[in-house]
């Protein structure tokens, strides 16, 4: 089994609590054995020196769409080996920024999580939703008005809205994208910016479907998340089950309410909408759609104050698309300005593996949890901006392995039988990214 310490570091737990200076992590296997602070008897162990930078558990995106290489709209005209490589190249970035796990909202195929765990392709842990649950008509309906097809087939690379309509089918749809590798079912409660025939007042399914979906899901030991702006959207999939409302911009203090007492989960996505607006159009996004994404945008943060006010369990999630998947980062930046930068990490690490169901294992720094670390140059809490910088992600660890070494810390490490804050600091090397 291998060992190593990391050592004189400064280490955000993600539980929320003050930081620890000159501290020490153990790691054996996967799994973190030990933690501590000032000196510590290595042995004859590897010892990776942080040299006081700051270490935090591996950030989790609790909302993205890897295949999404393009605006949604412009998805089909791109060639499948192209989606294919700009789809890979998304999973190796997203890892190197430092998101070590993701819950894929929707469009990428299983196959890509299978390179992964097959070792063949770097990437992040990953969670998906495969193909959305749509009406017909609804947010993942991207049929333009004139086409009659009843369905648009996954390529096994892209999976389209699974469209469905009444109880019978909702069961249909539920069963069937569980059946192509979903680790949880997404369904689309409300309207968005980018589908062709919809709006984001629009409130999509009734009551009853999204019950049908969501007995469904629960019979498979999973759950439903749920796209959704509107409080009406909100309060009937709080109703039924739904485990986390994506998005919310238009929430309300009842549907917060609710959602606080049902212990439903909110994933707030503001990154998305601020790039949008920003140079969506010159990305393809059609001028309408940028004119919603403005609108929600106006919205997103009083619907985040509102959200804490009363006691919303907040994660956190980027929803970011095409050109604009590297600034997942982003979305802490801005969540910070409305709960500060220590509750945005929360919301990324712990809360976001509460989410998944993986708090026994993800999500905070602490023995026996799997060891999944960022040590980054620079302290997030003083300037959460610096997780946007890839220069300063110096090193991702990913299930106790190193999976990104940008200056050389695993490389450069020593062997020793006490280490101490003093130790050298290695000299800079090229990046290292291990498949």
């Amino acid at each position: 089994m291998d060992t190593f310490y990391l050592v004189n570091a400064r280490i955000i737990d993600g539980s929320g609590a003050d930081p620890v200076e000159t501290g020490w992590i153990r790691v054996e296997g996967r799994r973190i054995t030990g933690m501590g602070r000032s000196a510590v008897d290595t042995g004859r162990n590897q010892v990776i020196d942080a040299d006081g930078r700051t270490v935090l558990p591996g950030l989790i995106d609790a909302h993205t769409h890897l295949a999404a290489t393009e605006m949604l709209n412009l998805v089909d005209t791109v060639s499948r080996p192209v989606l294919a490589a700009k789809t890979f190249a998304n999973m190796r970035q997203t890892l190197a920024a430092g998101f070590t796990t993701v819950r894929d909202a929707g469009f990428t195929d299983y196959g890509f999580k299978q390179a992964v765990e097959a070792g063949l392709v770097p990437g992040p842990r990953m969670f998906l939703a495969t193909g959305p649950l749509s009406q017909t008509g609804g947010h993942s309906d991207f049929r333009p008005a004139e086409e009659q097809d009843r369905q648009r087939r996954s390529d096994g690379l892209y999976h389209p809205g699974v469209v469905v309509d009444g109880v019978a089918q909702c069961q249909w749809g539920a069963r069937e994208v569980l059946r192509r590798g979903a680790d949880q079912i997404k369904i689309m409660a409300g309207g968005g910016c980018t589908s062709p025939t919809d709006h984001v007042t629009h409130t999509q399914f009734t009551a009853e479907e999204i019950a049908a979906i969501v007995h469904e899901a629960r019979a498979r030991h999973t759950y439903v998340m749920a796209h959704g702006y509107t409080p009406e959207s909100i309060r009937t999939c709080v109703a039924a089950g739904v485990r986390s409302i994506e998005h919310a911009n238009l929430v309300d203090e009842e549907a917060a309410e609710a959602m606080a007492a049902a212990g439903t989960f909110a994933v707030p996505t503001i990154a998305t909408f601020d790039l949008l607006v920003r140079d969506g159009q010159e990305q393809g996004l059609t001028a309408d759609s940028a004119a919603q994404a403005a609108h929600v945008l106006e919205r997103a943060y009083e619907a985040l104050r509102i959200l804490r006010d009363k006691g919303v369990r907040i994660g956190s999630g980027s929803d970011v698309l095409g050109a604009h998947q590297p600034f997942k980062a982003l979305e802490l930046q801005l969540k910070a300005s409305v709960l500060g930068p220590m509750d945005a990490v929360v919301a990324a690490t712990r809360t976001n593996a509460e989410l998944l169901g993986l708090a026994d294992d993800l999500g905070t720094l602490a023995p026996g949890k799997i060891a999944d670390l960022v040590v980054v140059d620079g302290d997030p809490l003083d300037d959460i901006s610096v997780l946007q910088d890839s220069g300063r992600i110096h090193l991702v660890v990913k299930d106790g392995q190193v999976v990104v070494d940008r200056v050389g810390l695993s490389s450069a490490s020593s062997v020793s039988s006490v280490s101490s804050p003093q130790a050298r600091r290695p000299a800079l090397e090229p990046e290292v990214v291990v498949p």
